[in-house]
């Protein structure tokens, strides 16, 4: 009789943790969530299109999809950053070399960043994403300084930066709630 007792205690007790655990589909983000999300980016239809794209995003809530987010970000900002490294190695002209050192500090620090934001999800710390999203984008935004209006040599690379900074614009937008909570 006890044992019988025990397993209709476990499955009382389950049952009732189920009913009272929200769905994690419960607080799947809408269409017009994520959409309404984007339009604090400089491109709405791009960041839509960028989110909806990835699969990841076709169930998750709106931690899930920040940090779908944070690791699209982290993605280029690491492959622009091989990329200038290598730009820096191969560079005869002293100037540009300089440019391309200083540019790659910036990214250097701009991925640190947002591994700092990673661990802040990890941690529950969403209060201080906004400072490190921040310095993120106050990286790439000096890399593009770095290289000037007039540095023809390193169009490449701008128009690389800019895509950075719209990656960082959508960690910007989707992590802006948590932070309130």
């Amino acid at each position: 009789m006890a044992a019988f007792s025990t397993s209709f205690m476990l499955t009382l007790i389950s049952i009732v943790f189920i009913s009272i655990t929200p769905s994690v589909t419960s607080n799947r983000l809408t269409d017009t969530e994520i959409n309404h999300l984007c339009s604090n980016t400089n491109n709405l239809e791009n960041c839509y299109k960028l989110l909806k794209s990835d699969p990841r995003t076709s169930n998750v809530d709106a931690r899930g999809l920040a940090e779908v987010s944070v690791d699209l970000a982290s993605k280029k900002a690491n492959k622009i950053h091989s990329l200038i490294n290598s730009f820096v190695n191969k560079s005869h002209d002293s100037r540009l070399k300089n440019i391309y050192k200083s540019c790659s500090n910036n990214y250097n620090d701009a991925i640190y960043d947002l591994k700092v934001i990673k661990n802040y999800f990890k941690s529950g710390a969403f209060k201080n994403i906004p400072i490190q999203v921040k310095d993120a984008s106050d990286e790439i935004k000096q890399c593009k300084k770095v290289f000037g209006v007039s540095t023809s040599d390193c169009a490449h690379i701008k128009k690389r930066n800019q895509a950075v900074e719209f990656l960082i614009s959508i960690v910007e937008a989707t992590s802006s709630n948590l932070s309130k909570n």
